[in-house]
């Protein structure tokens, strides 16, 4: 499917199973789900689709960083949660005490910046991948997900969802995705061209599901 399609059903699934209450809860919604409804595409080789995915990466990419900065100025949360992977971690492993005054909260900032790093090396190397390969696959998915959480553990949930959508629209396509890469084998389920009817078809169903999932979010 072309970016329309990709966004609007990845932004709709990522309110409908998140299900924001409050603007607060629902910027990291629209912030991750912007930045994982389109990532897939960075290895898009065919000059029309890398022309209308490029474009729209950007317009996501405005969006993600307006949600970033709305969070700032509401003090809604996000923020908050930046290098909250380290504390998340500290209890995981069973840790006890304090953990703002333990030697592991002051890593946090490395861990942020392993995070930072590993999302930039993982999306370089996608983008030359070749496309539907390593960037649609379950690999990429695991590492880009678990780097965003290194960041903004409040805005993996809804990447991981945004970006499971899209591979599953592409699954339905004609050309293979690379679901388990390194497997060179790749899955296809061949039931629509990526850009004719069908297309059209999810962007408009996307579109009436992303409203109607914001205006149950916004009744609750």
């Amino acid at each position: 499917m072309l970016a329309k399609a990709h966004i609007v059903v990845g932004m709709a699934a990522a309110f409908s199973i998140i299900r924001p209450e409050t603007v607060a809860e629902a910027l990291p919604v629209i912030a991750g789900g912007a930045l994982g409804c389109l990532i897939c595409d960075l290895d898009c080789e065919n000059k029309s689709e890398k022309s209308d995915s490029s474009h729209w990466r950007i317009v996501m990419a405005l969006v993600a960083a307006a949600a970033l900065i709305e969070d700032h100025l509401l003090d809604a949360g996000m923020w908050r949660s930046l290098g909250q992977s380290g504390y998340y971690l500290w209890r995981l492993f069973g840790m006890s005490g304090d953990y703002a005054a333990s030697p592991f909260a002051a890593g946090a900032q490395y861990l942020w910046f392993a995070g930072l790093a590993g999302f930039v090396i993982t999306c370089v190397f996608a983008g030359g991948s070749g496309h539907r390969g390593f960037s649609h696959s379950l690999l990429a998915m695991g590492l880009e997900t678990a780097c965003l959480w290194l960041i903004f553990p409040a805005v993996a949930m809804p990447f991981v969802i945004a970006f499971s959508s899209h591979v599953l629209l592409d699954l339905m396509n004609k050309r293979s995705v690379r679901l388990f890469y390194p497997a060179k084998k790749g899955i296809c389920l061949g039931w629509f061209y990526a850009d004719r009817l069908a297309n059209k078809v999810f962007a408009a169903c996307g579109t009436v599901w992303l409203i109607a999932a914001i205006l149950i979010c916004h009744r609750r």
